[in-house]
């Protein structure tokens, strides 16, 4: 197997035996993370079709009440590394969370407080534990903690966020499972209305389902033009290896483009480093919400098993995904990683005037995607690579908004109605996404570039020039930059070693969209936990352990940690190899037309060749059949 093949199953349950075996476990301990040791690049690099790995993995393991973290060879069987880490709180389990929310459900205070809403059966109220946070509460003190809201659900199978029981939370420890704390902070009436989006709801609250869309087919009659080895893909010009890790999700390794028989590398890795969803209102049941979604809980661990027809569309090729719970055991998500191409329009195309000749192009796409499920939200993942080089990651956002109650005269300068009784409150999506990048090599720059007017004078006779202005980032604080669609401000990564035909440094553009940075100010428990969120770029000098945007560690107590700890000492990133961290995402200033459940929207950004190559590189894209142009 290669370094940095996928886990399987045999190889976690390899890893608690190993490590069971040495006496460092035993049937109290628990597990809050497992990935894939990612040897040294050069390691990676030497690997030849053939060699045998030593395949090795991460784990961190609680034990006794201490956090470790452990190396494991599951080749040598032999325990590499087993070391404390002191001071800080692991991420909450699957196991853990469905406890807490038993611990809630049965809990006499919380009972009671529910009969006196009108709720006397604790088993139709679906419980949703948060992140809390760190807001100085004194029972929280040592303890991991989960903030659970309350929502009711009259039939099994309703939708709870049309039922929020609002101004109820319940503090439960993760480990004893003690409620700690319960705030009930007044009572909003119950609505009535479901809001459920299952067809036989639909019919019967809204009316008919349409019946007018003829199908559409999508068939390749002579199969893909991908192949799929082990982890890694090859289509047309493009090659790399695909991941599901347990806490970033979908993750891509060694994005090469092959050209003239050369296979050049672009990206090294390319990852979600973390993810803040902040909430603008200041109603307590939603002023402190500010999910760490990656961190805190793993999107690996919440990926969807995609489904032919409904997630992906055509000739699909799958492969699954192996993860370790908290327990130590192994869940198994089938069709965790979707791969299709795509017709994606015209690539190209000119009509000569004088002639009257037209040549164009068809556009494919090869999609690489996966899809998670954070409690009320769906996460989609889209990578596309493009026959002309070009890269594009899209994260189409779905689901359903998490409520709160609503009642007439009720101030809506956070939030909007959605329904009677139901409000959504304010908040944003912010992913920041890793990017090591390896444009013609491991040596690189950054170079941002703005568009500007130009003074009047000599040189703009009229008043109409505007030119694209360089500026070379060099060390890490003059990095740290935002967005500007007024000077259609990009960035350009280039080698500092290869240059093109006419003598540029070969590069890639990192284009943004138009994305806000998190609104809650500097010195609050949101930006302190989440300052990644603050700016939309962030460039450090590659370090292979410096991973995650708000720290290894960001449950409860990481002010300071992650991206603002590496950066702190504003490192060089001239000439070397570079990492670049992009911020982005959208604010969810919520319409009715969200509820009962949200049309997708989308956030991401483009990475395109300038200069990477020395024409148009899809100039050679054979014309299509004049059957099906004609």
């Amino acid at each position: 197997m290669h370094p940095l093949s996928m886990m399987t199953a045999e190889e976690i349950e390899t890893c608690v035996d190993v490590l069971r075996d040495a006496g460092r476990i035993d049937g109290t301990s628990t597990f809050h993370g497992c990935c894939i040791y990612e040897p040294p690049k050069d390691e990676v690099a030497a690997w030849q079709l053939g060699d045998s790995a030593d395949r090795r993995f991460e784990l961190v393991v609680r034990h006794s009440g201490e956090v470790y973290e452990a190396r494991v060879s599951v080749t040598r069987r032999e325990i590499d590394r087993w070391e404390a880490v002191p001071d800080v709180v692991p991420r909450v389990g699957f196991v853990e969370l469905f406890k807490v929310m038993e611990a809630c459900r049965t809990d006499p205070t919380f009972q009671e407080a529910l009969e006196q809403r009108g709720i006397t059966d604790p088993t139709t109220v679906q419980i949703d534990p948060w992140p809390t946070g760190d807001y100085g509460f004194k029972f929280e003190d040592g303890r991991r903690v989960q903030r659970c809201i309350a929502f009711h659900r009259p039939k099994p199978n309703d939708n709870g966020y049309a039922f929020p029981i609002d101004g109820l939370m319940v503090h439960v420890d993760v480990d004893s499972l003690e409620v700690l704390h319960v705030e009930d902070f007044g009572q909003w009436p119950l609505p009535t209305e479901r809001g459920n989006y299952d067809v036989e709801s639909v019919v019967n609250d809204y009316g008919p389902i349409r019946q007018d869309l003829k199908p559409v087919e999508i068939t390749q009659p002579e199969g893909t033009s991908f192949s799929v080895e082990d982890n890694e893909i090859a289509w047309q010009k493009w090659r790399f290896r695909m991941v599901v890790d347990d806490t970033e999700g979908l993750v891509l390794h060694r994005v090469t483009y092959t050209q003239d028989g050369v296979e050049r590398p672009i990206i090294d890795r390319a990852s979600l480093a973390e993810m803040v969803v902040p909430y603008g209102d200041t109603r307590p049941s939603q002023s402190f919400k500010h999910a760490l979604d990656s961190g805190e809980y793993g999107l690996g661990m919440t990926a969807n098993s995609l489904t032919l027809g409904c997630d992906c569309v055509g000739e699909i090729f799958y492969l699954d995904a192996f993860q370790m719970l908290d327990d130590g055991t192994v869940v198994t998500t089938g069709n965790a990683i979707c791969v299709h191409e795509e017709d994606f329009g015209i690539g190209w195309k000119h009509t000569d005037m004088l002639t009257g000749d037209v040549e164009v192009r068809r556009s494919r796409r090869l999609v690489v995607s996966t899809i998670s499920t954070v409690g009320n939200y769906e996460y989609g993942f889209f990578w596309y690579f493009h026959l002309d080089g070009s890269i594009k990651l899209e994260i189409k956002l779905t689901g359903i908004l998490t409520t709160r109650a609503h009642a007439e005269g009720d101030d809506l300068t956070f939030a909007r109605q959605v329904a009677p009784n139901v409000a959504g409150p304010i908040h944003q999506h912010i992913f920041c996404v890793r990017l090591d990048m390896a444009v013609d090599g491991n040596s690189n720059n950054v170079v941002e570039v703005n568009t500007e007017p130009l003074p009047p004078g000599p040189e703009n006779p009229h008043n109409t020039a505007f030119a694209a202005r360089e500026a070379l980032l060099s060390s890490e604080h003059s990095a740290m930059r935002e967005t500007n669609s007024a000077s259609s401000r990009y960035w350009r990564i280039e080698s500092s070693e290869k240059t093109n035909r006419l003598g540029r440094p070969t590069a890639y553009r990192l284009l943004p969209s138009s994305t806000a940075t998190m609104f809650a100010s500097e010195d609050s428990p949101h930006a302190q936990r989440a300052m990644f969120a603050k700016h939309n770029l962030w460039v450090t000098p590659t370090v292979q352990s410096e991973r995650y945007a708000a720290g290894d560690y960001p449950t409860q107590r990481n002010a300071g940690e992650g991206l603002p700890k590496f950066t702190s000492n504003d490192r060089s990133i001239a000439d070397t190899d570079v990492t670049l961290w992009h911020s982005f995402g959208l604010t969810h200033d919520v319409r009715v037309e969200d509820y009962p459940v949200m049309p997708t929207e989308y956030a991401g950004f483009m990475l395109v060749p300038d200069g990477f190559f020395d024409r148009n590189p899809a100039i050679d894209v054979a014309p299509s059949e004049s059957g099906h142009c004609h």
